[in-house]
């Protein structure tokens, strides 16, 4: 008898022409349907959310160590640390990979941008100044992102015959600059180009002083007033372009050229860390403290922190999308639940009869939840190879929704990825699959527990 209420439940899953048929692909339909969404929509956010982090990790430093008094600046009655003899010191920590000085602000502690001139406008970028070692970490692993010019590969040589840097180069030895492909686009510029580049505070000074200048005063006057303006400028080579979508917007210059820009003399902003294991970065960072390779005068933010709203914010959205759909399944358990209320009904001669021979309560349940598990069974499997497939063509789909509506559903102005990640974490898999079964053998269960308690004559004088 224990193969009983599952030999049954086959038995009244059987193909016929009648309405417990339709409503029990119905069902099934509801349960695929519930476990693909799923599947596609966590496949999705998991993939993005790894390759966002992965990205910020490829182009991001690792740990920016700063003086929390300004550039080497220290409160008064202590002995100033030195940078320099504070950057050996974390480059002989076990966990850094190199530790290299970086311009990034101004002396006042403002964002470092450079203001450059293009053909009808003055436009302004945040840029980093850093020093071209050959164990420069960051760099290195920023030159991965480097967007080849169909004449990249090619050195060229001036009048003299001498070797010149070639276009495409990330050269940061000489008075250069590199900015993002999408930044030089808006420029209209291209690798090798010559830009004229201004210091945003010198800028910002000039038109202060250009205010200044009365406006009745003679055109002599005025005229010597403009000469006394002065604005510091630079020219500097375009000597490789970064994607934009994997290595963000920000410009890169050689350190001697933020220095100056920044008016930072010989100073700097911070020291940049790479660490041989980014994701434990904080971890790192106060053993540092801890162990006193890192001055209480000196702070520290990580990657995560600098982008900690938006990690967070990708975090929350994962779970949220997750209690949204969680909706759907319980949609398909009510289907699988109305399944269950007509079968127990139409059968209710029958389950009468099975009683009267002496049928236990537990069997009957067991025969209609047995029907939704295996309603749900079959739902689950066609759910997981509907959601794959669709991943397998998640971005042919998306190129089909651009051609025909001309909106694109994942931007990546805002994604900041130029294609649908995806990855698919087994613990997801399994926590889908099981709570849609869980929830289709639960809602079975009530109208089979009312179903197990009918009286057996009161069944066959109703079903007769």
């Amino acid at each position: 008898m224990t193969s009983a209420p599952f030999f049954l439940a086959l038995r009244y899953l059987r193909p016929t022409r009648s309405f417990i048929s339709v409503i029990t692909v119905i069902s099934m339909l509801g349960v695929m349907l519930g476990v693909g969404v799923l599947v596609f929509v966590m496949s999705v956010f998991s993939g993005w959310q790894r390759e966002f982090r992965k990205m910020l990790i490829g182009f991001e430093p690792h740990v920016m160590v700063q003086s929390m008094f300004g550039p080497n600046g220290e409160p008064a009655g202590e002995k100033p640390v030195d940078w320099r003899e504070l950057r050996k010191t974390l480059a002989q920590h076990p966990d850094v990979v190199s530790a290299v000085p970086v311009v990034s602000h101004t002396r006042e502690g403002r964002e470092g941008v450079l203001v450059v001139e293009s053909e009808d406008s003055l436009q302004g970028v945040s840029v980093i100044g850093l020093v071209d070692e050959p164990d420069n970490a960051l760099l290195q692993k920023l030159k991965k992102h480097i967007r080849a010019d169909k004449d990249g590969d090619t050195e060229t040589k001036n009048e003299k015959g001498e070797a010149v840097t070639r276009p495409g180069d990330f050269d940061l030895k000489d008075d250069c600059i590199v900015l993002s492909d999408k930044f030089a686009k808006e420029l209209k510029v291209k690798v090798g180009d010559t830009l004229v580049v201004y210091a945003s505070d010198s800028v910002n000074q000039f038109i202060q002083q250009v205010r200044e200048i009365p406006e009745d005063a003679d055109s002599k006057k005025r005229a010597e007033a403009f000469d006394k303006v002065t604005v510091l400028s630079k020219d500097l080579k375009l000597v490789a372009t970064l994607r934009g979508d994997t290595a963000g917007q920000r410009g890169y210059v050689p350190l001697h050229v933020a220095q100056e820009f920044f008016s930072l003399d010989s100073n700097i902003s911070g020291i940049e860390l790479e660490l041989k294991d980014p994701e434990n970065a904080e971890s790192v960072m106060k053993g540092m403290y801890g162990s006193g390779a890192l001055p209480e005068s000196w702070s520290y933010s990580t990657w995560e922190q600098q982008h900690g709203m938006m990690l967070e914010s990708v975090k929350n959205q994962s779970t949220m999308m997750w209690f949204i759909l969680l909706f759907i399944m319980l949609v398909a358990s009510i289907c699988v639940m109305n399944t269950t209320i007509t079968v127990t009904v139409k059968k209710r001669r029958e389950i009468g009869i099975l009683t009267a021979l002496g049928t236990r309560a537990w069997q009957i349940i067991a025969i209609f939840v047995s029907q939704a598990g295996i309603v749900a069974f079959v739902g689950v499997l066609a759910g997981l190879a509907g959601g794959f497939f669709v991943l397998g063509i998640r971005n042919w789909l998306r190129g089909e929704i651009i051609h025909l509506t001309g909106r694109d559903i994942f931007p990546q102005s805002i994604y900041y990825l130029s294609s649908i990640p995806a990855h698919t974490d087994p613990a997801d898999l399994i926590a889908i699959c099981t709570t849609a079964v869980a929830l289709c053998l639960l809602a079975a269960l009530i109208p089979s527990w009312f179903a197990a308690r009918v009286d057996p004559a009161v069944a066959l004088r109703d079903g007769g």
